[in-house]
């Protein structure tokens, strides 16, 4: 009979047989492991969990970057969530246990189980140790592992922290549903309808009629429009197809359909100011310290998405429910929600692009959402790590669908705001 034990209780597992571990199809060395640590000593990698960190026990391995890929403790985690954490000793195996979601990561292995469906690992999880320690503890990857019990996972670059969001209980998620337009519907008299609600289930290879954009009203033309092409110049965002013939920079799929959503949005009438329209770098601090100072009432950044795994697809638009110093919200300062503006955009790329809807994120640990004064959105296309979407991103079709969504989504959306002047 298979035994379970907490994985508290086996801190005592021998930590290694030979000098190296197997991490998918690379070898991992102890000294690659001494040097992860030792940079995380020195500059240390936070984790932190529905904006509170997570502290760990003194006998704990804090979250260690080993090769790009960041590997957390996995008790710490979720059993601060609620969830269970077992330790499966016939098949060295971590079982964790989230609401109704089930992962089951064997040390040392290519293979996870996700309710109960293999998925490959780029890095599986290890046993680590100090140097010059005996026993070790478990170590899992931590966006492949949190992603795939339901939450939401981010990083941050400046601030070197790992940030997951709990997954939404059903209660959280059909109030959210239904405050899907109530508050600029309370506002403007605005009613739902449901092609509002959700795009149309389309493949992308289908034909795609380009129906005239609105024309913006004489109130939303008035507004001005920041225009954030992310990444650029030495930065080249995420890497599709790397090291092959078709390898493909997120910056170029970026510019073209930034340039594109000019041309669409000055058709339009509306007001832009586009940050870069050639391949340029802008330290992304700046980026919205640009937007600030000119006075931008919306502000919109076109990104393309990425995973250390081939399976995550389809499109997301995360925004930031502002609210000042004085409680006033983003309607009372600007006359708009940005939440509103993703649904409305999110809705018209999954009815261009046909993608899997990742659906919309309130994401106010993102630099450019939350150093921005004003509303703000970020659209994330497709994933240049998944097949199927990267062969739909290298495409010119895919640049023009892209703006011309994100153009529709945002005219529909300032138009219903800005009804007079």
């Amino acid at each position: 009979m298979k035994k379970f034990f907490l994985l508290a209780g086996c801190a005592a597992v021998l930590i290694f047989v030979a000098s190296a571990v197997v991490f998918a199809e690379s070898l991992i060395s102890q000294a690659e492991i001494y040097e992860g640590l030792k940079i995380c000593d020195e500059y240390p990698v936070k984790l932190v969990l529905d904006d509170k960190e997570i502290v760990f026990d003194d006998g704990d391995i804090p979250p260690v970057i080993i090769k790009s890929r960041t590997l957390i403790p996995a008790r710490a985690l979720f059993e601060s969530m609620g969830g269970e954490v077992l330790w499966d000793e016939e098949k060295e195996a971590v079982e964790i246990h989230l609401k109704d979601d089930f992962v089951s990561l064997a040390i040392g292995s290519a293979v996870a189980l996700v309710n109960g469906e293999e998925k490959t690992l780029e890095v599986p999880a290890v046993i680590i140790a100090r140097e010059g320690e005996l026993y070790g503890r478990t170590m899992i990857p931590a966006r492949f592992t949190a992603e795939a019990l339901g939450c939401e996972v981010d990083w941050d670059e400046q601030l070197r922290e790992v940030i997951i969001a709990s997954p939404a209980s059903p209660d959280q998620e059909e109030e959210e549903e239904d405050e899907d337009w109530e508050d600029e519907d309370e506002e403007r008299g605005e009613k739902d309808s449901p092609e509002i609600a959700s795009g149309a289930a389309i493949s992308f290879w289908d034909p795609f009629e380009y129906e005239p954009l609105d024309v913006m009203n004489e109130a939303a033309a008035q507004k001005l429009i920041a225009i954030d092409l992310g990444h650029g110049g030495t930065d080249t965002g995420a890497i599709g197809h790397e090291d092959k013939k078709d390898e493909l920079y997120e910056k170029k799929v970026n510019l073209k359909v930034g340039l594109y959503l000019k041309e669409y949005l000055t058709e339009a009438g509306a007001s832009i100011y586009m940050l870069r329209e050639k391949d340029k770098h802008i330290a992304l601090y700046d980026r919205a310290e640009i937007a600030n100072s000119i006075g931008a009432d919306l502000f919109v950044s076109i990104h393309n998405n990425s995973s250390e795994f081939d399976w995550p697809t389809g499109t997301e638009v995360h925004y930031y429910s502002k609210v000042d110093e004085d409680g006033r919200d983003e309607m009372e300062l600007y006359g708009i929600y940005s939440k509103n503006v993703a649904k409305r955009v999110q809705k018209e790329m999954l009815a261009a692009l046909g993608t899997f809807d990742r659906g919309i994120k309130n994401s106010p640990k993102l630099a450019v959402l939350n150093k921005t004064v004003m509303p703000a959105i970020i659209i994330e296309g497709a994933f240049l790590s998944n097949e199927e979407d990267f062969e739909m991103i290298k495409t010119d079709e895919y640049a023009k669908r892209y703006a011309y969504a994100a153009a529709k989504g945002i005219i529909a959306a300032m138009n219903a705001a800005y009804k007079e002047l």
